[in-house]
């Protein structure tokens, strides 16, 4: 993918940042470029800050995950599931094999109650399309004396949640999948080939407490470290519901964690977790929104440059809904970690349960399926039926073409300007080819005319909407 204006990483905290030129006086000096566009690559949503510069007219929306007509995909079949399957796992493509893999979590209240082992367990399954699953007996886990059930090799006395993801660095790590799972002493490392038997990559735990939460970790590609989501150990209230992030180089080492996501006083007091994943140079997160006095749970979507400052809607619109009363989803709902893309779809699976969190040992659970278009989770649209504007940063042109991702019921058009807002003759909104249908990668031209016969070499883009929806931008 183009990069547009890559920053250097060792120098994010300066004040000058870019290339040396050579003043007219023949001294070196440092240009100043921090007002460039930063985001290392697309696509690039037009909610990211380092992107836009100034909207007029405009409001911020997230989309609502659509629901499949199949739901639920996984529900409760056999005694080791207990009270069913649910979130506090993963979903992946296997690219060697092109079967779609995934690890559920499993929890046994009677168990529980009298202290045996393996009350938390997870289970694994497959399927060719992601709709239907099979779970094969994998003859590893002994389930009151018998070894035929599908759950996984894992964990010493439990395997509360884990999250496997495919091995970004097999120059570092061995084997194909990683993953983090939560067992007694703390949070641990682990390595699989086959998805189903998995080794300690280190026998210490990264996190040495018990972080009661879907645990989750991320690799950023750009900035080359892991950062890993969990509860923090000190808390100001009377319970530790809250989001904080330890970061590493290298999965071993890591930094104290640090609590970075605290509800406002116009949003419930508890934030459950929180499930991270990359799009381009985002960081995108399902927010586990509780509500101690209902015991319910939905999820919002949060976004941030950096994995560490986040930012929320102010509308708090459901990203992920609870069912209807009544429902197999009503009481709570919760996002396996990384969507799936396929196609021009990305599929979130998630844990729904019948009844609220207060009733565990009665509740019911299973796995579920709901779904976006390709990057279409956050946007721009105009705040009435007059157009609305949206202003890039600058940024050095050295694409060919700009493609957009829009739903259009009118039409989107673009103008280019120089750094200090002037319009750019033979590329206005005059000229602008009027973009009149929605779809995911819809070219913008000026007269037939791409982004190659621009004569600028510094640019930036005013986009108007008119009855349109804008996600992202990219140049290529």
């Amino acid at each position: 993918m183009h990069r547009i204006q890559l920053r250097h990483n060792w120098l994010s905290s300066s004040l000058y940042l870019g290339l040396l030129w050579f003043g007219a006086n023949g001294v070196f000096g440092a240009e100043d470029v921090s007002h460039r566009i930063s985001a290392a690559k697309g696509p690039y949503f037009v909610v990211d800050q380092r992107v836009i510069e100034d909207t007029w007219l405009i409001d911020r929306f997230s989309v609502v995950l659509r629901k499949a007509e199949q739901n639920p995909l996984i529900e409760q079949q056999f005694p080791w599931e207990g009270t069913g399957p649910h979130a506090g796992g993963s979903v992946l493509i296997d690219p060697a094999t092109g079967r779609w893999v995934m690890w559920y979590s499993v929890f046994n209240p009677h168990a529980y109650r009298i202290r045996l082992p393996f009350s938390y367990n997870v289970c694994y399954a497959e399927s060719a399309d992601g709709l239907k699953w099979d779970r094969p007996k994998l003859d590893l886990f002994d389930f009151e004396g018998s070894l035929e059930n599908n759950c996984i090799k894992l964990g010493t006395d439990k395997t509360q949640n884990i999250d496997v993801c495919l091995n970004p660095r097999t120059d570092r790590y061995p084997d194909k999948f990683l993953s983090i799972h939560n067992q007694k002493g703390g949070v641990f490392v682990s390595t699989s080939n086959d998805g189903k038997v998995f080794s300690r990559l280190f026998e210490q735990p990264i996190i040495s407490y018990h972080s009661d939460t879907h645990n989750n970790f991320v690799y950023d590609e750009v900035r080359d470290r892991w950062l890993l989501y969990c509860r923090p150990r000190a808390w100001a209230g009377d319970h530790r519901r809250r989001v904080a992030v330890k970061t590493s180089a290298d999965l071993q080492n890591w930094s104290h964690e640090r609590t970075i996501l605290i509800p406002t006083e116009i949003e419930q007091p508890e934030y459950y977790g929180i499930a991270v994943f990359r799009r381009g140079d985002l960081f995108l997160g399902v927010v586990q929104i509780y509500d101690r006095k209902t015991g319910h749970m939905h999820g919002e979507l949060a976004w941030s440059s950096d994995g560490e400052r986040w930012e929320m809607l102010p509308t708090h619109r459901s990203f992920i809904e609870r069912g209807p009363v009544g429902s197999w989803d009503h009481g709570m709902v919760a996002v396996m970690e990384s969507p799936v893309d396929f196609g021009n779809e990305m599929r979130f699976y998630y844990g729904g349960f019948r009844l609220d969190h207060e009733s565990v040992q009665q509740n019911t659970a299973a796995v579920g399926l709901a779904t976006a278009e390709a990057n279409r989770l956050l946007g721009m649209r105009p705040r009435s039926e007059a157009a609305g504007t949206i202003l890039t940063r600058p940024f050095l042109l050295t694409g060919k073409k700009l493609q957009i991702n829009a739903r259009i019921m009118g039409r989107i058009t673009a103008e280019l300007r120089t750094d200090d807002g002037k319009p750019i003759p033979s590329f206005t909104f005059a000229d602008s080819d009027p973009v009149t249908e929605s779809g995911l990668a819809q070219s913008i031209t000026w007269k037939g005319k791409q982004l190659s016969a621009v004569p600028e070499t510094e640019i930036r883009i005013l986009f108007r909407l008119e009855n349109a929806e804008l996600f992202t931008f990219d140049v290529l």
